[in-house]
């Protein structure tokens, strides 16, 4: 597949939207606090387990300093800022049509069952893969695609790994028409050239084709589809 060209747009700047994402969450903190917002609550207390201040000491630090007020601010990747990024993104390409964030679960969420086929609807099939995230067409193609941004690594960022991994090798069993497309875009430090090279040997070179990439890669790759 041909390499990110420089006519092609720039990818997210993931990490000046994670920055501006925890500046305007910590502009929030005085109205949560303010309203008893059940996160703001929990934080104050796990800060008061720890350090052994009381409630109402926290709460005026809080509301006098604004430094101190920061460090109860909610994390913007729990939001999924990276996912809403990468999908507003996406959805702007050239080549990209019909774009839809899809379900996470439900009635209308697609998955991948154990045995490889495209399935809409709840998931009832023992091996299926977590739902996916992305589906929109591209010339005659349907592209399915499951997105992850991952900083560094542990047990929670080596399970994403391994969803990631799974989903590309389940996909090789299945016999879906040949205008399908599965696309596992991956993004952040995780996923270093070893950890892609691993992804790779899971691919499917012959239709229906799937790839693992990041996502300013995807440009390269639809027009390469085309």
């Amino acid at each position: 597949m041909p390499e990110q060209q420089g006519d092609f747009p720039e990818p997210p700047d993931y990490d000046a939207i994670e920055e501006r994402g925890w500046k305007e969450n910590a502009g929030r903190v005085l109205d949560e606090l303010s309203s008893g917002d059940p996160y703001m609550s929990r934080r104050i207390e796990t800060f008061s387990a720890r350090f052994g201040y009381g409630r109402d000491e926290i709460v005026a630090k809080i509301a006098s300093d604004e430094m101190f007020a920061a460090h109860f601010s909610k994390e913007p990747r729990r939001q999924g800022i990276h996912e809403k990024a990468a999908a507003e993104w996406l959805e702007k390409l050239e080549d990209v049509e019909n774009f839809e964030i899809l379900p996470k679960g439900g009635n209308n969420a697609w998955y991948i069952t154990g045995d490889g086929e495209l399935r809409q609807g709840k998931r009832k099939h023992s091996g299926s893969s977590k739902s996916l995230d992305f589906r929109w067409r591209t010339g005659s193609y349907e592209i399915f695609a499951a997105h992850k941004f991952t900083k560094e690594g542990g047990g929670g960022q080596d399970n994403q790994f391994l969803e990631v991994r799974n989903l590309l090798e389940i996909f090789q069993k299945g016999s879906e028409g040949d205008d399908i497309v599965l696309l596992v875009i991956v993004d952040g430090p995780y996923f270093t050239e070893a950890k892609m090279n691993d992804l790779h040997r899971f691919e499917r070179v012959s239709p229906p084709v799937s790839k693992a990439l990041s996502i300013g890669e995807v440009p390269a790759f639809l027009e390469f589809l085309l």
